[in-house]
């Protein structure tokens, strides 16, 4: 079974490094930082009976027992919304906050219409754009995509 596990990765391991067919195996392994298939074989195995099955295994492969570990969480106990901070979000009109010269306001948007998807973002200072950036995007890509690639541009 460790041979025939071994000879399905080895194509594919020669083929992302671009190594030399005569390159051992262990080698590329190494280089990959990608373990031998059957011990991952057998790290799943033994993850699956534990961790998912609850089956506890004998002492003679590991000294771990389902009784010891914890139940993984399967969810918020309460919703995320209830923690946030009084400065994390704003229930004001953005409007007020718009005319106050003492802050930097960014605007973002991403669209995406029969005529393309686009993203931009704009930033306003004192009642002056100090900044604009604007692009277009690929036709494929989301208004979600679009909308975090204006994000992305205004942060970095």
């Amino acid at each position: 079974m460790k041979r025939k596990l071994s000879s399905i990765q080895r194509p594919f391991l020669l083929h992302i490094t671009g190594a030399y067919r005569i390159t051992p195996m262990a080698a590329l392994q190494t280089i990959l930082g990608i373990p031998p298939l059957h011990m991952q074989l057998q790290f799943e195995a033994r993850f699956t009976s534990i961790y998912r099955l609850r089956i506890s295994l004998s002492p003679n492969i590991t000294d771990i027992q389902q009784q010891d570990l914890e139940k993984k969480a399967t969810g918020w106990s309460t919703h995320h919304s209830e923690h946030l901070k009084p400065n994390q979000i704003c229930l004001e009109d953005g409007e007020a906050l718009i005319a106050r010269k003492d802050i930097i306001n960014i605007f973002t948007d991403g669209s995406k219409t029969e005529h393309g998807v686009g993203a931009a973002f704009c930033v306003l200072t004192n009642d002056v754009w100090v900044y604009q950036w604007s692009a277009q995007l690929n036709d494929n890509n989301t208004v979600f995509q679009a909308e975090l690639a204006a994000l992305h541009e205004a942060v970095i």
